[in-house]
């Protein structure tokens, strides 16, 4: 089993906690260079990242990977057994990777790759803000002050983790307004899986502020729910001068020429 994936996307985070948490022996294609665009496009034509290579048969997209470990590798569970609470989980997953992502990427454009954009336009970084508030007050109502959002460790705390994470970076963590979200928040530096794909995640965006790396901050990759998270913020004129100049593109249509 070989995984061909960047520690700094939170998708291959999520994907690294599972394998972690399942205990599953796998082997790292780590692509940290721009030249392994490559190499990605061979088990991904889309151009993502992670993509997973089992039994010579390439798998890709982090939720469609996470549900194949857990059909393959079922003990342990990733998943709730109840019905009902397995949805949730899946929900939760869904709005990590969706809303949650689109969110942290527009705010890590305007608090670390562009802080001059939000000077340029402070209507988008408040917006943007709004947003992060109803995140947790959601969340915080989802967890119900327990010690994980489904009762039990499940594959909703994983892929929550380093989005929310990567708020409290940038400025914005929980705090004492939503002191359940909070706890929780800590609580995740104690599960070994989380702490050991927390630290390949710092060590891949340290190595993300030198040139030539898989990820160009100044050609940064739009998709799905984070172009409409932009749009909803003021940023659409803005996402579209750059990607008429090249400075962003899309995820590629597999099939279409180089």
């Amino acid at each position: 089993m070989e995984l061909y994936d960047n520690a700094f996307s939170p998708y291959a985070f999520k994907v690294r906690a599972v394998l972690y948490e399942k205990d599953i022996a796998h082997e790292k294609r780590e692509l940290t260079k721009h030249e392994d665009h490559v190499r990605l496009l061979q088990v991904n034509a889309r151009g993502e990242v992670p993509a997973l290579v089992d039994r010579g048969v390439a798998i890709i997209d982090s939720k469609v990977i996470c549900a194949y470990l857990e059909d393959r590798f079922p003990d342990p569970t990733v998943l709730p057994t109840d019905p009902l609470l397995r949805a949730r989980c899946r929900y939760l997953e869904l709005k990590s990777d969706t809303d949650i992502d689109a969110c942290v990427f527009v705010l890590s454009i305007l608090k670390l790759i562009k802080p001059e954009l939000a000077k340029e336009l402070p209507h988008a970084l408040l917006a943007t803000e709004d947003a992060v508030t109803c995140h947790y007050a959601y969340l915080e109502k989802e967890i119900a002050g327990g010690d994980w959002f489904l009762g039990e460790f499940s594959l909703a705390d994983i892929a929550l983790t380093p989005h929310l994470r990567a708020i409290a970076f940038m400025g914005y963590p929980p705090g004492a307004q939503y002191p359940a979200l909070s706890a929780w928040l800590k609580r995740t530096r104690s599960r070994p899986s989380i702490t050991r794909a927390v630290r390949e995640l710092a060590e891949a965006y340290k190595a993300s502020q030198e040139p030539g790396g898989l990820f160009d901050l100044k050609r940064l990759h739009w998709r799905n729910d984070r172009i409409e998270f932009a749009m909803r913020v003021g940023l659409g004129a803005w996402l579209t001068s750059e990607l008429a100049a090249d400075r962003a593109f899309l995820s590629r249509i597999p099939g279409a020429e180089p």
